[in-house]
Order: C-alpha cells, then structure tokens, then sequence
C-alpha cells in the first residue's frame, strides 16, 4: 500500500488494471483519467445498476472480493468506501497498491496546491480563497470536496488549484505536499466512521506538510486539543483566533494579520464565523504572495454559495417584510455549525430559528444553553422532532413542532406577522409599535442531515427559499 509518500508517474506505468471502488462523481473521474492514459478500468459498487458502464470494461456488484480482484494492479478507493470493506482487506492481504481519487490526480498535477479542511465553512472558504487569489492567478481551478474531482483536471497546466479537503479524502491519502493549508475548526461530526475526536482530528491533521518549511499552515489553535501529538514549534505554523496573530475585530468590522489591517465592513457575507472564513482565506492568500490592495479589491465582490447562511433575496417582497432577513443555511448539517451561525445574535436582535432534519450524535447541551441566552422562538419539524423534543419541552421556551417544512412556514407567516402588528389581510399598516423588536432575522439552519424528507441539503434549501418567496412576495 503507498501510505507514506505520493507515488510517482513512472510507479503508476507499471499498473495496466485498475479496480475503482464507488462510482460517483469522483470514481467515474479516476476512470476517465486512467482512459487518457491507456489503462483499463473495472467498478466494483453497491448499486452497478446505477453506473456508468461507458467508462468502465466491466462493472460489478462490490460483493465477493476474492472475485473482484483477480488481474487487478491497483486500487483506487472513493472516500465514501469505508476502510473495513472486504475488497481492501482481500486487497492488503494481496499487497495491492490502494490509492485515493486525491492522491492519483496529485501523481499528475505538479503546480501549487492550497488545501482547506476544517468541520464546518470549508466549502465558503475554499471558494472565497479562489474568488481572491483568481484575481492574481486567473488561471487556476478550485476542485476536491467542493464538487469538482481533482482528477478532472489534474493534467492541466494551472497556475494554482485551491482544494477542499474532505477528513474521508485526507484520511485515505499520504502526504499531499501542499503549497498552504488551513484546518478551521473541529467539532463532532462523522464518528460513525472516525469513532472518536483523535482520529477525527488525525485525519484532518494530515493536511499539514511542517517538514517543509516552505509550506504555510493555519489552524483555529482550538484544534491542538483534539491531536494525538501535539506538533512541535513550527516557524510555518501560525494560528487564526482570539489573541493570535491573525485574528477577527467586530464593531468594526476588520480582519488583523501581522501585515495588515483590512476593512471587512463591505464584506457581504453575514456573521461571524463568515469572518472567521475571511480570515483564514486572507491569511492564506498573503502566502501567496498577494498584496492587501489586491486582497481588499477582491473578497468585496465575493457573494457566497447558495445554502450557506446567504440572505433570501427580498425585493419582490411586500413592503412590510422587506427589512426581515430571510437566511437559508441549509447545509448546517450539525449543531456546531449551526452554532456558528447565530453566535453573533443578541437576545434583542429579533432571531426566529428552524431547525429539523436528522440529528447527528453530538452533545445537546452547548445548544440549550446558547438558546437560554437568546431566549429566541424556534421552529422544528422532520426527524429532530423525535430525537429534540424530550429535552426542548423542558426549557420552557417557546418551541412549536411540525411535521414538514411548508406547515411549519405558514405557522411562522402567522407569528411575523402578530410580531409586527399587522392585521389579517397583511396591511402594512401598524397597529403599535411598541414591543416590537429592533430587527427581525429568520435563520433556516437545519443542524441535521437532510436525508428524512429530501435528497441533499440543495433541494432542502430550495424548497425553503421557494416557500418563503411563495409566501412573503
């Protein structure tokens, strides 16, 4: 097995048969990169009645490994393959080579590498850190976890690519000897592969390359805690966070780093940890080499992706519900992220919170006590009404349960507009003013999967946003 180091091209001339374990989108682009290169590709999968069989000489059920792997050189394991399937056991006892999507396209691509990993805001980060860079580096890509298999362009002559990175992607791949990297933050999140925080945190930690001190490493230094051993002192190791070098202002807004101060006012992105976000993606673009006129002109323009705490765009809606602030976070799949959220609100700022989908297994209390301070109402519908409600109803605070989400937007019209003081027929007239409060924020952030009513956190996001449109325009 390659655990130590990349292989090189010439290691790879020896292998003609590849076995691609899980299709997908990552599968499907290791087998078209090997086809540009001459080999054969076979699939083994859980459901080959799905594949694409176009890319593949042969595609078989992932059953019987013996089977599977007779006249196969190398494997090549998408991340969603857990480390105890029986084709990489019968594989390690075979001596077989067993690579990573991430680590075969690394064999190929020779330019610089920026890799983002952390629980929660890597996919905002790693485009925000394209969206800046690209203005320095406008050939280069942005690949990894985010969408786009690094092995689809791997063969390009880029001048930088900026990778997210997946604990399931790091964890399967040696030393990717990254230009820069970053690890944001780390909460409790995929222990049904990892077990525990160690091995979750392990995992992560293999994004770093110290050894080479021209590589750059930013870390949120909460991290450390989590690490089996903890690392020694690194020149090129630097820390983003409250009384670090790199480090968040609010009130105003401004992002602090040893060489410069930048005015994050214009910044569009709501929150806090949105300007944790921008931090690590500053810190990460002056590795780089640019300038902070350079890094000021561009992460103003940047808008954000759709499902992660972005503003529902208001204008057509009726003059009444215009100043609310409408966000869709779908893809909060956790209470840590949805805690990052919302960590800027105050009890006066007018926050209506929805949370529902699957919880993940992670304690509940850090939530309870935030939600005691906001004393903030919250709507829950799906699966989290099962698991939640027992230690919700014992707060006090007020909490409505529904079974779907179109139920439970039409009870939240009802309450905005009691909030408000507009009378049944949406007049904008108001009835008083008084106990109204200073503002209102909206904030859909599930904190669980979205698997109980939709296919992904997009079409749960959509479906929000349709619904708000359906009935505020």
């Amino acid at each position: 097995m390659f655990s130590e180091s990349i292989p090189t091209r010439s290691d790879l001339e020896q292998f003609q048969n590849f076995l691609i374990l899980g299709g997908g989108s990552s599968g499907d682009s290791s087998a078209k990169l090997l086809s540009s290169l001459g080999k054969r590709s076979l699939l083994a999968d859980k459901f080959p009645e799905k594949a694409n069989s176009d890319l593949y000489v042969s595609v078989l059920s992932d059953n019987h490994p013996q089977e599977r792997l007779e006249g196969i050189d190398c494997i090549i394991k998408s991340p969603g393959i857990l480390p105890e399937h029986p084709i990489l056991e019968e594989a390690k006892k075979k001596g077989l080579p067993i690579l990573s999507e991430i680590c075969l396209a690394r064999i190929f691509y020779k330019g610089p590498i920026i890799g983002i990993t952390g629980t929660d805001g890597k996919s905002t980060t790693t485009a925000l850190t394209y969206h800046i860079l690209k203005s320095k580096f406008p050939n280069s890509k942005m690949g990894g976890n985010i969408g786009v298999p690094f092995s689809s362009f791997c063969l390009e002559p880029l001048d930088l690519v900026v990778l997210e990175l997946s604990s399931y992607q790091l964890d399967d791949s040696p030393n990717l000897e990254l230009t820069a990297s970053a690890i944001l933050n780390l909460a409790s999140d995929h222990l049904e592969r990892h077990k525990t925080m160690e091995s979750y945190a392990n995992a992560k930690w293999k994004i770093q390359n110290l050894e080479n001190p021209l590589h750059k490493s930013f870390i949120n230094p909460n991290f450390l805690q989590f690490l089996s051993n903890q690392p020694s002192e690194y020149s090129n190791l630097q820390f983003i966070g409250e009384g670090q070098n790199y480090y968040v202002s609010l009130n105003p807004n401004q992002i602090h780093t040893p060489n410069h101060i930048y005015d994050a006012s214009k910044f569009p992105l709501n929150g806090k940890h949105n300007l944790m976000n921008l931090c690590f993606a500053i810190a990460l673009s002056e590795s780089m080499g640019m300038n902070s006129n350079e890094i000021q002109n561009s992460f103003e323009s940047f808008t954000g992706l759709p499902h992660r705490f972005r503003k529902i765009d208001s204008t057509e809606f009726k003059n009444q519900y215009k100043e609310i602030q409408f966000i869709n976070d779908s893809k909060s799949t956790n209470l840590h992220s949805m805690l990052s959220g919302i960590s800027g609100f105050k009890k006066e700022d007018g926050l209506f919170l929805i949370l529902g989908g699957i919880p993940k297994t992670e304690p509940i209390e850090p939530f309870l006590k935030r939600w005691k301070e906001l004393a903030c109402p919250i709507w829950v519908y799906g699966k989290a009404l099962e698991v939640w409600k027992s230690e919700f109803d014992k707060t006090g605070l007020p909490v409505r349960y529904f079974s779907d989400l179109p139920t439970l937007v039409t009870d939240l019209k009802n309450k905005i507009d009691s909030t408000l003081h507009l009378n049944t027929i949406d007049s904008p007239t108001i009835i008083k003013k008084e106990n109204k409060p200073n503002s209102l924020s909206v904030i859909f952030s599930p904190a669980g999967a979205s698997f109980d009513l939709y296919k992904n956190f997009e079409e749960r996001g959509n479906h929000f946003e349709s619904l708000i449109k359906q009935l505020f325009s």
